[in-house]
């Protein structure tokens, strides 16, 4: 880019003006073009495009300030920079010329020396805007390169894992209505329970990669803080009272009855903190304490605090606990486990909701973590001096981004005809038992042609399929553009995309495909049977 020889258009009604510019600047190597008014000058902008222009204030036919209203309504800044050529010395003129997006300006007269100088510190400035755009696309097609790789990472581990964890549980299933011996029993929990802790690896990569992406959508919606810390520990109960801690909490009141914010992303950075603390404290209590921030001068914000009574941390120890694949030090990861990536997502969240994460420990003492986040406006919000009852009800946003499925059982499908588009011959056989076991009747379809053949055959015939289940990447003819041809051919039926991508978009990419519902893998058996038993249910009711 520095190499290329810089293009000069000179725009001026005086000759005398021109001469003395191309003067100055022809020893300097440049290609050199001039315009005798602001017409001519608008005209050679489109034609010549140039580096940089050199542009009289007071023309006729077209002033300068008109014709730099053009250029910068149609050229970026590091496409074309307008320096200002003005006898105009009271200040007013210069300071209009760069609001309204010049570069520069070369007062009349000007030395040389001068005008060498201010079109010299143009050009730099020029290549290194351009440079800086360089290096921005660059970085953008890498962070694609990253989140494409990150897909395509997500479900080649997610598709095996698909069968590893769904064939576990019918497993397990069998064998508890066969009262096979312990071991048996014990080795298919230690499988179940090491699959689950990779699916939370896959889970956390993603995450970060999504957060560092941009990609990663928050939520604003009504959430009651007491609801949340129930959910909370209802959750983490069990590890707590299998590591036999005592796990409790305390709320400081005044406390808003709920606030602006997302329940999902909150409970993700309380779980992941309260998960460290049960695994850094072999005896004492876990507490974790809620409570009503309002600084003046500052929005308000909520304050959840989790307390332990662990190995604690040292001053030097806790510089590293925000770094991505960090922890206190390697020792901890050799006892304790874990990626160290937990910290740098919940910071990250909590940033991502308008707060922060605070830290505070003493080695051989315990810890104590503190999440904030802002509440958004809380107008018409009542404050209240103590718990409310019946607190597990959803607040009316809450139950909007609920979705309720029938309750399982081994006739929830009964009669219902699905189609399953899967190309992995063990996922096929397990999400087929899954369905069979529910009363399904399950037809199979080894790639997308041969599913977008199976469908418009059975609408042809007027016997649509109950679900079509489709999975989206897969030989032949990939689920997108599969479900794309059903639907184009008028096809009404129900569409159910079987993904094992989970980046940000995935969903939304489905649904645009023609989908009506998206679920990911590993499969949830009794998510998969109740979103279908839900969708014929309300094409039934219709």
């Amino acid at each position: 880019m520095n190499k290329q020889v810089s293009k000069i258009l000179i725009v001026d009604d005086s000759d005398v003006v021109r001469r003395i510019l191309t003067s100055a600047l022809t020893q300097d190597g440049y290609e050199l073009y001039t315009a005798v008014n602001g017409e001519d000058g608008r005209q050679k902008v489109h034609e010549l495009k140039p580096d940089i222009v050199l542009l009289d204030v007071e023309m006729p036919v077209l002033d300068g300030f008109a014709v730099l209203r053009e250029v910068r309504t149609n050229y970026k800044i590091e496409e074309v920079a307008v320096i200002m050529v003005t006898s105009q010395n009271d200040g007013k003129g210069i300071s209009r010329a760069f609001d309204e997006g010049a570069f520069d300006y070369i007062p009349k007269p000007a030395t040389d020396s001068e005008i060498k100088a201010r079109v010299r510190n143009a050009i730099r400035a020029l290549q290194l805007l351009r440079e800086q755009k360089t290096l921005r696309k660059e970085a953008e097609a890498a962070n694609q390169s990253k989140s494409a790789f990150l897909a395509n990472m997500s479900h080649e581990i997610r598709t095996p894992m698909t069968a590893i964890l769904g064939y576990t549980e019918i497993l397990e299933l069998e064998a508890k209505s066969r009262q096979m011996p312990e071991l048996f029993m014990d080795s298919l929990d230690t499988i179940k329970r090491n699959g689950g802790h990779l699916m939370e690896l896959i889970n956390d990569i993603l995450d970060l990669s999504k957060i560092e992406a941009g990609k990663l959508d928050i939520e604003s919606i009504a959430c009651s803080p007491q609801k949340i810390v129930e959910e909370v520990l209802e959750l983490v109960q069990v590890r707590a009272e299998a590591k036999g801690l005592k796990l409790e909490s305390e709320f400081q009141f005044p406390l808003p009855t709920s606030f602006i914010s997302d329940p999902t992303r909150i409970r993700q950075i309380l779980i992941n903190l309260i998960g460290n603390a049960i695994k850094f404290t072999e005896v004492g209590t876990i507490r974790l304490e809620t409570e009503f921030l309002q600084i003046p001068g500052e929005e308000p914000r909520i304050q959840f605090t989790v307390i332990d009574q662990g190995i604690g941390m040292t001053e030097s120890q806790m510089l590293n606990l925000f770094r991505p694949f960090t922890q206190a030090d390697s020792s901890t990861t050799r006892k304790y486990g874990g990626t160290g990536l937990g910290l740098t997502i919940c910071k990250r969240l909590a940033e991502m909701l308008g707060g922060d994460i605070s830290v505070t420990s003493e080695h051989n003492q315990g810890s104590r973590f503190s999440a904030t986040v802002q509440t958004g406006s809380l107008e018409g919000v009542d404050l209240i001096q103590e718990l409310q009852q019946e607190s597990s009800q959803a607040t009316p946003d809450e139950k909007q981004g609920q979705t309720e499925y029938p309750a399982f059982h081994d006739s929830s499908l009964k009669g219902k005809k699905v189609l399953l588009a899967e190309d992995g011959p063990d996922n096929q056989k397990l999400i087929a038992f899954i369905l069979k076991k529910a009363g399904a009747e399950v037809s199979l379809a080894e790639n997308g042609e041969v599913a977008r053949e199976a469908a418009v055959k059975a609408m042809d015939a007027g016997l649509l399929y109950d679900v079509i289940l489709m999975d989206m990447q897969m030989p032949v003819l990939d689920g997108y553009e599969a479900t794309r041809k059903i639907r184009e051919h008028g096809y009404p039926g129900p569409i159910i995309s079987l993904t094992a991508n989970a980046m940000e978009g995935d969903r939304e990419k489905c649904i645009n495909a023609g989908c009506n519902d998206h679920i990911t893998k590993p499969i949830d058996r009794k998510k998969l049977v109740g979103m279908i038993a839900a969708i014929c249910e309300e094409v039934a009711a219709v």
